[in-house]
């Protein structure tokens, strides 16, 4: 048993000892709210968080006394002829100072709690209902969602227990002040170990992509950070997201041997000023190879290994997807009404995903190795199989068919405006660093190329584009580049 699967089986054992459950009808508020919680996390407590560092931002905040409130009906669940339980009526909530129901919904300034239950419960927030709150605890058997277009605002920290769901339509991370989302890794531990030995997730054509190892660990359907500048979210344990991400201020860090995860057909974007930190082991990637741009860091915007206070010691690693460059023919389909694109130079677009870049980079990209550490961030295949191309993986024969015989390689357009420090890039194609010039790649510094690329020569790994879209019409930097020979994986 190694260090980690110890310390992980010691946290869980400690949550479980911890517990707060209770039988439906049986509210004990005194039980609840003297276990550790997103409101009053106990961070001192070892047994609880044997993995903390110290060095972590939000061990630093104190937070002033708030309004907690507390389900009233855990475990219990409406039907026809029975009560009815909604978020948006005080009186299913419970306010902790009184053991009274509450006087009103939980807002900005209030903690809440979903106590842990035997039975699977739910609080499902009604359409076009605002629902906000400062920290929140789901618990086990717990579930809170949200419907489509409900935006849910959180100030604090979020812990979802094991067995806790929470998959509001949009997650907003928004405050001023340095916080954490905790969901453990499953008990089993083997999750953890495939992160850990980073281990392919092979292409199963018959499988539902929502049923593959990954697809866990869901807080959200979308989601956007909007921290104020300087201030971060700190992601513990195993952590998704269902669709689109955007990190749009603030920092986003992905803590020692983490993992978040975008699983759609979706782009992760850092925004101006706005950083993704990936601490010693973590990775930040997608869940699914949507043949298409699934990160896009603007100018100014920064995704980092470490920091200057919080040095690499092993790699962090920014996953990308990968996509079709092997001009593999298309199986037309009986129900493809459409004529398969064409190139401005006559050549068919295969697939229909004619473009090339895996990320479209504007910003930095940054490791801070510790003294005497050959650390890197590193910018590869995120190991994932699942899926293939379009909204949520195309599913026909011939996606089938000819999925599985495309190696898993990457390519990055970076503009003018692109740093680059202390990267090595794994699992490249030739051509997959596409730049507007050899002058842009020489600026970057200690770039290294790992063995899983089709070479390890800057002068058949790195492509110019400037001279090939001079000639093409709206050139930009999402342009397409009719594929080489050279580049592909034939």
């Amino acid at each position: 048993m190694t260090t980690n699967t110890r310390l992980n089986t010691t946290r869980l054992a400690a949550v479980a000892i911890l517990g707060f459950a209770m039988p439906a009808g049986a509210l004990d508020i005194k039980a609840i709210t003297a276990q550790p919680t997103a409101d009053n996390p106990r961070l001192s407590n070892k047994e609880v968080w044997p993995e903390l560092a110290g060095d972590e931002y939000f061990l630093k905040e104190t937070w002033p006394k708030a309004r907690l409130l507390i389900w009233g009906h855990p475990g219990e669940k409406e039907s026809r002829q029975g009560p009815k339980f909604t978020p948006t009526d005080p009186a299913c909530w419970i306010d902790a100072a009184t053991g009274q129901p509450a006087d009103a919904i939980p807002d900005m300034d209030t903690d809440v709690i979903l106590p842990d239950a035997d039975v699977s419960y739910e609080l499902n927030v009604p359409q076009g209902t605002a629902f906000n709150c400062r920290h929140l605890t789901i618990g086990r058997n717990a579930e809170f969602k949200t419907w489509c277009y409900v935006d849910f605002f959180v100030f604090g920290n979020i812990w979802v227990r094991p067995a806790g769901i929470l998959t509001p339509s949009t997650l907003k991370l928004v405050g001023n002040r340095d916080t954490f989302i905790r969901q453990d890794w499953p008990a089993d531990g083997v999750l953890k170990k495939m992160h850990e030995e980073r281990v392919v997730t092979p292409f199963d054509p018959k499988a539902d992509i929502r049923q593959q190892p990954w697809w866990s660990g869901i807080i959200t359907v979308y989601m956007t950070h909007e921290k104020e500048p300087g201030k971060s979210t700190e992601v513990l344990g195993h952590v998704s997201a269902m669709d689109e991400v955007g990190i749009k201020s603030g920092t986003w860090i992905v803590g020692r041997g983490s993992r978040f995860a975008s699983m759609g057909p979706s782009t992760v974007w850092v925004g101006k000023g706005a950083k993704i930190v990936l601490l010693d082991g973590a990775l930040c990637s997608h869940g699914l190879n949507q043949f298409g741009p699934d990160w896009k860091v603007d100018e100014g915007g920064r995704v980092a290994g470490g920091s200057p206070d919080r040095p690499l010691r092993r790699d962090a690693y920014l996953g990308l997807g990968y996509r079709n460059w092997m001009n593999l023919p298309v199986a037309k389909l009986p129900d493809d009404k459409k004529e398969i694109p064409v190139l401005p130079s006559g050549a068919k677009a295969y697939y229909g995903y004619s473009g090339e870049y895996n990320a479209c980079m504007n910003g930095e990209l940054i490791g801070y190795p510790a003294p005497g550490s050959n650390a890197r961030l590193v910018v590869c295949w995120q190991r994932n199989s699942a899926g293939g191309a379009g909204p949520w993986g195309r599913q026909d024969d011939a996606m089938k068919s000819v999925f599985p015989k495309i190696l898993p390689k990457i390519t990055v357009w970076f503009s003018g405006t692109a740093k680059l420090e202390n990267v090595r890039f794994d699992d490249l194609h030739r051509g997959g660093i596409v730049v507007p010039g050899m002058d842009t790649f020489r600026k970057w510094k200690n770039i290294t190329f790992g063995d899983a690329c089709l070479s390890k020569d800057p002068n058949e790994l790195v492509r110019g584009y400037e001279a090939e879209i001079a000639t093409m019409k709206d050139a930009g930097p999402m342009s397409t580049l009719e594929p080489k020979e050279k580049y592909t994986t034939k």
